[in-house]
């Protein structure tokens, strides 16, 4: 499948990049996460605080939108897929335990997190879908690739 837009979104550690690459893997897309941005961007880099944690969290959402804005400007078929779960900061910390690349800085997330997923919930006017992922996927791989599949060109 050529020509899509698929934009996958959520907080931290609701299983974005989990159903990103499952989900290209299923439509045959290639999949750019923002944490391989932003881990790309640090790499020149001495490692910073939160601070500086965030603002290359920033410049890499930056470089995901000029991509998705140029995608779309060709009027790539788009979609708008969600991911929530009450398990984000258990998993969110289970993963710090484990270690991550340094740009993540995930102390400091942990003890700010407050749990509201609102800022993370996309709406660019096309089609969305929610998608539970606290035990596999709700709806499941082949109802979500469906969705991707029906998306239709975005408004002018």
């Amino acid at each position: 499948m050529s020509g899509r837009l698929v934009i996958i979104g959520g907080a931290p550690a609701t299983g974005k990049t989990t159903l990103a690459r499952a989900l290209g893997d299923a439509l045959g897309l290639p999949v750019i996460t923002k944490d391989d941005i932003k881990e790309s961007l640090a790499e020149p880099f001495t490692t910073g605080d939160r601070e500086w944690s965030r603002q290359l969290g920033v410049a890499a959402y930056g470089v995901l939108f000029v991509v998705a804005e140029r995608i779309l400007a060709a009027l790539a078929p788009t979609a708008v897929i969600l991911c929530r779960t009450p398990k984000a900061r258990h998993r969110y910390a289970e993963r710090a335990a484990v270690g991550r690349h340094r740009v993540h800085i995930d102390d400091a997330v942990l003890a700010t997190w407050n749990g509201d997923d609102a800022e993370f919930l996309i709406d660019i006017g096309t089609p969305r879908l929610i998608v539970g992922t606290t035990d596999g996927y709700t709806p499941d791989l082949e109802r979500i690739a469906a969705f991707a599949r029906g998306a239709t060109v975005p408004p002018r």
